[in-house]
């Protein structure tokens, strides 16, 4: 079908001119165009187009079979995520539609599993930026190696209202200029939209000149455009009570709010909003009166969100929303009234666009005043956009108007991304004090970043079996705001954070919260109301969600834990190998990997064929078997059929003294010695060891030993693994791996006597060639690893998984 006949299924209107263009050109660099024109209809059904019904084979194979949405404000992201479903179902209900959020459990993570799929992904710039540096926030450390692999190879990134991100948009021009420059495994792009961008604040040091642009043309103008471009509405100040700024504002508001309509009230902090709320609420009669903002947890900004998006019955009271920058961009809402603090010019621009945003009131009106204070904004600006909007008092202004008056905006230098910084978010192991290289400066700007707390019905710790919190328990809020409330004196507000190395629940002081980390605070110690959303100062007692809401559990969170490895019956170790590098396989045919080679591939293939030897280990496979130990008869027909790679119980135990084993080092240490004979044939042997100690995302560019490890005496350990352990023969695909000793040298650094490499050096040997790079030996990572998962959890090559 042709992309008109594509439009009018999905949405049963037509498409517009640019849309058009979108569609036949490809996805701009720049798409800019006024707030309220379908930017995302474009972008989506545009992708869609050229991926599925384009007339030339050639495009259709060359456009990403992943569209990255990159939204500011987690509303906008349901809210996208709502359309887009709503279209793909009408027209290809098979193309997969996923939200990234944090929390996500086991089902929610299953699009990982299905990387060969067309897929839309949608989440904010804190969820989606940090996964694409190798920082997944609201993620287990273990994963980040896998959505980084992915979500930088074969993706179409799109990032939309722009003025609103901060650091991360030159940080997102870095991206794919490093993309670019390193190599992917296949081709990604990336576009930026917004009304109010300038190509010039697109330029960072290693991505000049923006490329192609789409904008509105004639047609768009003259066309069933034109009345939502003409729609006005006109401009009044008003004077507040410095003393009582909400209550004068409530009582001017409900004055100017016309009964049958919406009125809209933007405040420029979440406490502001809250302030005014409670003075609206207190006064507004049968008025309907909603708060948004970014603090809620999911399913109260949810209803939040629905009550205020839900049409007004023009013979009731009407309806005001009490809003900060939420509303700002993105959000299809109109109002008859609207009022806002003074705010940079582009976000006076965006707000405006929710006033009269159809054109159908005849005498809507856009109300503003100046902030009690700057903050978040330059004082500056605040003053700049006061002149404007003086400028323009008692005057009727359309979209174009307010985006022309050309008022300048205090230019921000944000921290730039380079190369080194991308090497370095390569490495996942904390430093020796539990912290990470942080990428919340390359994100959010300072303040600016959040962490997800929940509530527990908790008398003490949580148990170690507790799942950590499901995304529907994650409130975000900001790291600096909890870093306060746990340590404001007389407080008494307990919390917790999981540790992967203590593997339980410890005590989170207010120095131990970190951006993209999840804290659990006690429910009766308040925080948090459904109506108003975080609530430091509350102390009425939280309800709990429940444990039940998702099925996410602590699966890759702590080091040892594995949980694959408990499945619904016992798998030969021999079989499992044969099933994952058939995945792999399968996978690399999937995917147009036109950036590795075919030995790079093969490599992958073998990694996943000889990936598990390490499960041969007498510690492993004692754990898989201790479970039975009692039952003789079944403990001795067991141990005849192994090794074992999966076991049909739950509750195997490592000892103490190797509490930490992993079994995909062992595997590498066998591959790297004796082993080694596996790979006489294999042209990429570095490569395939790599990606066998790497497949569970805990050895990767270094071998340390861990203060829990056991020590043999005298000699070395590392992830319960002692130097002189014996690996027993094992039966791999087409032949039999010799019994052998392990030898941990490969921990130190440079060469040793012997001259044994050490195990950094062969790793970053391996990043720094020019045909791998961190973006290609990530997806290489990644794709041993869903291979695993795949085989691990029945998969099929055709399987659909829909969200």
């Amino acid at each position: 079908m042709d992309f008109d006949e594509l439009v009018e299924l999905a949405t049963g209107h037509g498409a517009y001119d640019y849309q058009r263009r979108v569609a036949m050109e490809g996805l701009p660099e720049l798409l800019r165009v006024p707030t309220g024109t379908g930017k995302t209809l474009a972008i989506v059904l545009g992708w869609l187009y050229r991926r599925r019904h384009h007339p030339d084979p050639a495009v259709r194979a060359a456009i990403p079979h992943w569209l990255v949405f990159v939204l500011p404000m987690r509303v906008l992201v349901e809210q996208v995520h709502a359309m887009a479903r709503d279209w793909l179902d009408r027209v290809a209900p098979d193309v997969d539609v996923h939200v990234i959020m944090g929390g996500e459990g086991v089902r929610d993570s299953r699009w990982l599993l299905n990387p060969g799929r067309d897929t839309v992904v949608i989440g904010t710039v804190d969820m989606l930026v940090s996964r694409a540096l190798n920082r997944g926030y609201g993620e287990s450390r273990f994963i980040w190696p896998v959505a980084f692999g992915l979500l930088n190879a074969g993706c179409a990134w799109v990032f939309d209202e722009v003025q609103l991100m901060g650091p991360a948009l030159p940080t997102s021009r870095q991206l794919q200029a490093l993309r670019r420059d390193l190599g992917t495994p296949a081709p990604c792009t990336s576009t930026w939209m917004s009304a109010t961008v300038e190509p010039s604040q697109l330029q960072t040091v290693d991505s000049g000149s923006v490329g192609s642009t789409i904008e509105l043309g004639v047609d768009d103008r003259d066309g069933p455009l034109v009345r939502r471009l003409g729609a006005s509405k006109m401009v009044r100040s008003l004077e507040l009570d410095p003393d009582h700024r909400a209550r004068s504002l409530a009582d001017q508001l409900l004055s100017e709010h016309k009964p049958g309509t919406r009125t809209i009230a933007v405040m420029n902090t979440v406490k502001a909003a809250v302030d005014l709320w409670r003075e609206i609420s207190r006064l507004s009669g049968a008025v309907d009166v909603v708060l948004l903002h970014s603090r809620f947890r999911p399913p109260d900004r949810q209803d939040h969100t629905a009550r205020a998006l839900e049409d007004v019955d023009a013979n009731g009271p009407g309806r005001i929303v009490v809003s900060t920058q939420v509303l700002e961009a993105g959000v299809d809402i109109t109002s008859a009234t609207l009022y806002t603090e003074a705010a940079p010019w582009p976000s006076m621009v965006q707000r405006a666009g929710r006033c009269n945003r159809s054109g159908e009131a005849e005498d809507a009106v856009l109300l503003w005043s100046e902030p009690a204070k700057p903050a978040p904004y330059e004082a500056g600006d605040i003053d700049a956009a006061g002149a404007a909007l003086s400028h323009l008092e008692g005057r009727q202004v359309t979209p174009e108007d307010m985006g022309g008056q050309g008022v300048a905006v205090t230019e921000v230098i944000h921290p730039v991304l380079r190369r080194r910084d991308l090497v370095g978010l390569f490495d996942t192991t904390p430093d020796l004090s539990g912290n990470d290289l942080d990428v919340g400066r390359f994100i959010r700007a300072p303040g600016g970043l959040d962490v997800a707390v929940a509530w527990w019905d908790l008398a003490g710790t949580p148990p170690e079996e507790r799942p950590l919190p499901s995304r529907e328990e994650r409130c975000p809020v900001l790291v600096g705001d909890l870093r306060a409330a746990l340590g404001s004196r007389g407080a008494a507000r307990a919390a917790w954070r999981f540790d992967h190395l203590d593997e339980s629940w410890v005590v989170c002081r207010a120095e131990d919260v970190r951006p993209g980390g999840v804290v659990v605070l006690r429910a009766l110690d308040g925080g948090y109301d459904p109506e108003i959303g975080w609530d430091p100062g509350g102390r009425h007692p939280v309800d709990e969600l429940g444990q039940g809401a998702s099925d996410q559990d602590l699966s890759d969170t702590a080091v040892s834990s594995d949980p694959a490895t408990f499945d619904r019956e016992w798998l030969a170790l021999r079989r499992h190998l044969e099933d994952v590098e058939r995945e792999v396989r399968s996978l690399a045919d999937q995917l147009a990997l036109t950036g590795l080679s075919e030995d790079l591939l093969e490599a992958a293939a073998v990694a996943g064929r000889l990936h598990d030897l390490g499960k041969a280990h007498h510690v492993f496979q004692e754990m898989l078997l201790g479970p039975v130990r009692g039952d003789e008869s079944r403990l001795a027909e067991l141990s005849a059929g192994g090794p074992w790679a999966k076991s049909a119980h739950h509750g195997g135990r490592y000892p103490r003294d190797r509490r930490h084993f992993r079994h995909e080092l062992a595997s590498a240490l066998a591959l790297l010695g004796d082993g080694g004979g596996a790979l006489a044939d294999v042209v990429e042997r570095d490569l395939v060891v790599y990606l066998v100690a790497a497949h569970h995302g805990r050895v990767r560019l270094g071998i340390r030993s861990l203060p829990e490890d056991g020590r043999p005496s005298e000699g070395l350990a590392a992830l319960g693994v002692w130097d002189g352990d014996v690996l027993p023969a094992v039966e791999v695909p087409g032949l039999v791996i010799p019994a052998q000793t392990l030898d941990l040298q490969a921990m130190g650094i440079g060469l040793d006597p012997s001259g044994h490499r050490s195990w950094t050096e062969l790793a970053l040997t391996l990043m720094d060639r020019g045909d791998l790079g961190p973006f290609r030996l990530g997806f290489l990572e990644a794709l041993v690893r869903v291979a695993d998962w795949r085989a691990s959890a029945g998969v099929s090559q055709d399987e659909a998984c829909h969200a």
